[in-house]
């Protein structure tokens, strides 16, 4: 039954546009330590199988520390359940 759950949020993270499309982003703006979280930083992503596929996005830079620390959070949520025994404890 895990091994289902595991495969179902596998496919759902798997799904997701921002997943499914952007294989690389190349940074035009490096990102410093010590900065303004409300400069602007732009972005290029590469969509997968199209050579016109590539966008520029722009967000400020605390919004892109944001965004990162949720992927870092749902990938770790996913490591967490793969690892799991499937035992209730106690």
């Amino acid at each position: 039954m895990n091994k289902l759950r595991l495969i179902a949020l596998w496919t759902v993270v798997a799904s997701s546009p921002v997943y499914a499309q952007v294989t690389s982003i190349a940074s035009s703006n490096p990102v410093r330590k010590s900065g303004d979280p409300n400069r602007i930083v732009c972005e290029v992503e590469q969509t997968t199988g199209s050579r016109l596929g590539a966008r520029k996005v722009c967000k400020t830079a605390a919004e892109w520390a944001q965004m990162k620390q949720e992927h870092r959070e749902t990938l770790e949520k996913v490591q967490q359940q793969a690892t799991s025994t499937g035992i209730p404890s106690g």
